[in-house]
């Protein structure tokens, strides 16, 4: 039995899974997010950890109790997060997340920049506000006293790594996704650590996502795990969640919708986008995801319950019944057109500035209209993420994230993007995918070919034309909205 941990932005989950891909057990525990100021997105590191040691044990208990031994434990971890510590591991700042935006206004200048495109172009991470470049040349500029006295700055994941096996590292994954890693020679780039002016020892040591650790002899999880118990650092949330949702072969495609959203191809080998709009993350030396994400998935659309919640509807009935709403309205929302930019957006217009725009209300328009356009807006922006990456040639995407388990939602990708929707039965996928890396690290998957035989899907969609041919007008209109409105968003 192999268990995978996702140490994800709002929870953190213990998936255990046999070797055909079955789920035996989930354990699952949600901590805050805190804003102290604009623009802040801090969590508690050691709140973090605590609930990391917590699920962990609840899932290996719950194995050791049905008698079957654990073969491994692999991570997964949110991108782009950062923190410092001191010399003994212990934290000196909160740990910003990736939603954190305190250094948008760094990140619009040094985009513009020759020396940003070039940064971007080897580490395949954009120049935005998300990123731990940013976020240290904002620590440069704003706190540099605790930039030049911090030990290491970390991740989440190299946090707890540290505190289990008291060492700093980190994978090639979660490095890719810095802007502070060259994802063509898998190493610290050099660019990057001069523009900020620290050395690579303020860093954690880069190693393969197949790297494995051992318990040392005082850890309190040998009363649970075996000393033998292989612990595999494993990737970051989006590659695994390819991994997961079934693609693995070259120029196939995986899409995401959560608290935000993300549509990833799967490559043999890493590229950067000439005009900066996609990711380049490594999975491991041979599997890379290219893609982008954007902020505002289901958070715009529990932004919409809370904000114009449907009447005469029990709290626990709202989301159904915004969806059921929306069904009553054809696609298109007879011309009602939503930007969805509520938090600002990553790909493809890296723009923190943007904002959430209602277009085209008339008399006729109702709340059900609403509802729709809303969902039809973050399908677009999805979408737009999608044209970058050119898709033309998959014949199918895979979509996995808590919008699966609403068919009307599925269905819309399906007319929108024009391709057949495939939806794995289970939504877990990142921690499948963690689950999968392990089996390849231990060799008991010789090749990633091997994982499609261990994901069983449970539905599929497929586009209908006619829908397709008002969904394509209405996305030519939300493109010209935003770039007409682009100015205007400061």
């Amino acid at each position: 039995m192999h268990i995978g941990v996702d140490i994800g932005t709002s929870s953190v989950k213990a998936v255990a899974i046999d070797n055909q891909g079955i789920i035996y057990d989930i354990e699952q525990i949600t901590y805050p997010i805190f804003s102290p100021e604009p623009d802040f997105q801090e969590q508690n590191p050691a709140e973090i950890f605590e609930a990391t040691m917590q699920v962990l044990k609840q899932c290996a208990q719950f194995v050791k109790n049905i008698d079957i031994s654990i073969s491994s434990v692999c991570f997964s971890a949110a991108m782009h997060s950062l923190m410092a510590v001191d010399s003994d591991g212990k934290p000196m700042s909160q740990l910003i997340t990736w939603a954190d935006s305190r250094a948008k206004q760094i990140a619009d200048n040094l985009r513009n920049t020759e020396e940003g495109r070039q940064i971007y172009l080897r580490t395949g991470t954009a120049i935005h506000a998300m990123s731990p470049l940013c976020k240290l040349l904002w620590f440069k500029e704003n706190q540099a006293a605790l930039l030049e006295n911090a030990h290491k700055f970390i991740g989440i994941k190299e946090y707890v790594f540290f505190r289990l096996f008291g060492t700093y590292a980190i994978d090639y994954s979660l490095a890719s996704a810095t802007g502070l890693f060259d994802v063509f020679e898998s190493k610290w780039h050099t660019d990057s650590l001069q523009l900020i002016g620290i050395e690579e020892t303020k860093l954690s040591k880069p190693v393969p996502s197949t790297t494995i650790f051992y318990l040392p002899a005082d850890s309190d999880l040998l009363a649970i795990f075996s000393p033998k118990t292989p612990f595999i650092i494993g990737a970051s949330d989006g590659c695994l969640a390819n991994l997961g949702a079934g693609a693995v072969h070259d120029g196939e495609i995986a899409a995401t919708i959560g608290t935000s959203g993300a549509i990833r191809m799967t490559a043999s080998k890493p590229s950067t986008d000439t005009q900066m709009r996609t990711f380049c993350y490594i999975t491991d030396e041979n599997l890379y995801a290219i893609g982008g994400a954007i902020n505002n998935g289901g958070i715009a659309v529990a932004w919409l319950a809370k904000t114009f919640p449907p009447n005469n509807v029990s709290e626990k009935n709202i989301y159904a019944r915004i969806f059921e709403l929306a069904a009553t309205v054809p696609a298109g929302a007879e011309g009602l057109i939503f930007l969805p930019y509520l938090l600002g957006e990553r790909a493809p217009i890296w723009n923190a500035d943007a904002k959430g725009v209602f277009f085209g209300i008339q008399k006729k328009h109702t709340q059900a209209h609403f509802y729709r356009s809303v969902l039809e807006g973050i399908m677009f922006s999805l979408y737009s993420v999608g044209k970058a990456l050119d898709t033309t040639q998959a014949a199918a995407i895979y979509a996995t994230g808590g919008f699966t388990k609403t068919d009307f939602w599925v269905q819309m990708m399906a007319d929108i993007f024009n391709r057949k929707i495939i939806v794995p039965n289970s939504s877990e996928s990142t921690a499948i995918g963690a689950c999968l890396l392990a089996m390849k690290a231990l060799g008991e998957m010789k090749d990633w070919k091997e994982a499609k035989k261990l994901i069983q899907i449970e539905k599929e969609f497929y586009p209908t034309q006619e829908n397709n041919q008002v969904y394509s007008q209405n996305f030519e209109l939300y493109q010209k909205l935003y770039f007409a409105l682009e100015p205007l968003f400061v």
